[in-house]
């Protein structure tokens, strides 16, 4: 009627503490990450109408982050291919039972905090079966824990989802933080000289600070060793130059190909740290 007037209720618009709306271009990268979460999830739900439940292994759900990795989410960027060999190595060149602690900054989607979990799971299954480890030593040791990192609330959140699939919860722990801020709870948690690898896969431009840091709190143990990721691209050239220079490192760098980009180049850096 003419005498009437229309009264039309709008849904609040969501917003963060800068302004902007979650349904602008600030979300398109979580949407891409629930597709991922969305793909695991289907996976598992056919596994277990298959009766296949029991095959739901961290290595099954690495598998499976890598083929969603290739598809629909090629835009996906983890540690895989060669770097995940690199990293392989690196770990099983350490001593898991003596120093208790291996760290990574950046955990991103879990992926490679599944690998490190699942390769001291490993390790530990592996000893306890021949006697190399035991059950009373390790017990009063504590678990060789896995430590990762990660700023992002809603990556981290996604992260311990994904180590809960991989049913390592028991092995690796996810803080949410800035490394620069979580390191110094290592040393309260774990104690000197207690780190005996680190990965590094946060932002490049501090590798450098974070290195400086773990070292300021005396926080590796000698031997230590730190793999350093995506050196090259996005870069971290101050890191490079110094582990290279520095006579407390043996470093190498390996050049390698970009996970499923055989055209860019890019550098692990794999160093010892030989003591202060």
């Amino acid at each position: 009627n003419a005498g009437t007037t229309a009264i039309v209720h709008r849904a609040p618009v969501i917003t963060l503490s800068s302004g902007m709306p979650l349904g602008g271009a600030l979300s398109a990268g979580y949407r891409k990450l629930g597709m991922l979460v969305e793909h695991l999830e289907t996976r598992i739900h056919e596994m277990e109408s298959m009766g296949g439940g029991h095959r739901i292994t961290a290595e099954w759900v690495l598998r499976e982050i890598d083929k969603f990795s290739q598809g629909l989410g090629k835009w996906l960027k983890v540690a895989g291919d060669d770097k995940s060999e690199i990293l392989t190595h690196s770990m099983r060149c350490r001593p898991l039972t003596e120093f208790k602690v291996m760290a990574e900054f950046g955990a991103f989607v879990g992926y490679t905090a599944c690998r490190m979990g699942r390769e001291v799971e490993l390790t530990y299954q592996k000893g306890y079966a021949d006697g190399s480890i035991l059950y009373e030593d390790s017990r009063l040791q504590g678990c060789n824990r896995v430590t990762t990192m990660e700023i992002d609330p809603i990556h981290a959140c996604i992260a311990r989802h994904v180590i809960d699939i991989a049913r390592l919860s028991h092995v690796v722990e996810c803080w949410i933080g800035q490394v620069k801020d979580l390191i110094p709870r290592l040393d309260e948690e774990y104690g000197e000289a207690s780190v005996n690898m680190v990965f590094m896969d946060q932002r490049g431009t501090t590798f450098h600070d974070d290195l400086f840091h773990l070292e300021e709190l005396q926080l590796m143990h000698p031997h230590c060793r730190i793999v350093a990721d995506n050196t090259v691209k996005p870069g971290a050239p101050v890191y490079c130059w110094h582990t290279t220079h520095s006579e407390h490192y043996a470093t190498t760098n390996y050049t390698l190909h970009e996970f499923l980009e055989a055209s860019i180049e890019d550098w692990q850096v794999v160093c010892d740290y030989l003591g202060p």
